[in-house]
């Protein structure tokens, strides 16, 4: 079950409640601005709204943006819902779309991706990208069980272990991990690991306006957009029609 926290006009005692966005069901939890948020009977509060929401079996919930209370919701076992599985999701497909809005030609255009290991997520973006254009390099330790398997599957070769220049010199980049040894000023970079969100190579997510609409204000649309997605409410195609070009 995922949760909504909603943080504005409303009772100073938190209270529970429902919610469906777009055929999405969550609990919601209902807190009144605190004049004083640091104050002790505002952080009893607080800890009060996280408690309802853990023992109404909620343990992920959409927070709103500037929380006062995002850390200790977060030791009380109420953690934000991650957006990152979403954007590692739409990482293959969204290049590719940058790609051809560039004019980059599938038998010219030089694609990278680099991961620590040859995970579930970095094997997945490198065939989806494998598939669509001839040049594909793939930095990840353990790759190479996974590049013989796309050769015998679907006679597709890939540049494995490529250098550090070789990267820094793709028409697109897309890291599942922190590189400090490369530029990163790739025509297409998308930064994939936490943290990377914050700079140049951000994912961004968006909801379609008709949901957005329904919203509180200060509800932190990318965590909504990843928790309709995860259930279900949200095809990737909408999500993906959403982000700008």
């Amino acid at each position: 079950m995922l949760g909504y926290i909603i943080y504005g006009e409303g009772p100073k005692r938190p209270e529970l409640g429902d919610l469906q966005l777009s055929g999405g069901n969550f609990v919601t939890l209902r807190m009144g601005l605190e004049a004083h948020p640091n104050g002790l009977m505002a952080r009893y509060r607080a800890r009060q709204g996280a408690r309802l929401l853990r023992e109404a079996g909620v343990r992920s919930a959409v927070f709103p943006v500037d929380f006062p209370y995002t850390a200790l919701f977060i030791r009380q076992g109420i953690l934000p819902v991650d957006t990152l599985p979403l954007r590692r999701t739409l990482a293959a497909p969204l290049t590719r779309r940058r790609l051809e809005a560039g004019g980059f030609q599938p038998t010219q255009a030089v694609v990278a991706i680099a991961g620590d290991r040859a995970v579930r997520e970095v094997t997945e973006c490198a065939k989806a990208l494998a598939l669509s254009y001839r040049y594909v390099l793939l930095s990840a330790r353990g790759a190479e069980n996974f590049s013989k398997s796309l050769r015998r599957e679907y006679g597709i070769s890939l540049l494995l272990d490529p250098s550090p220049d070789q990267l820094n010199r793709a028409d697109a980049l897309v890291l599942f991990s922190p590189r400090t040894d490369l530029s990163q000023d790739n025509p297409i970079l998308y930064a994939l690991y936490p943290g990377g969100e914050a700079g140049r190579g951000r994912l961004p997510l968006c909801l379609p306006a008709g949901i957005r609409a329904q919203t509180a204000a200060n509800c932190d649309e990318e965590q909504l957009a990843a928790a309709l997605y995860a259930m279900g409410a949200l095809p990737l195609e909408t999500l993906l029609a959403e982000i700008p070009g």
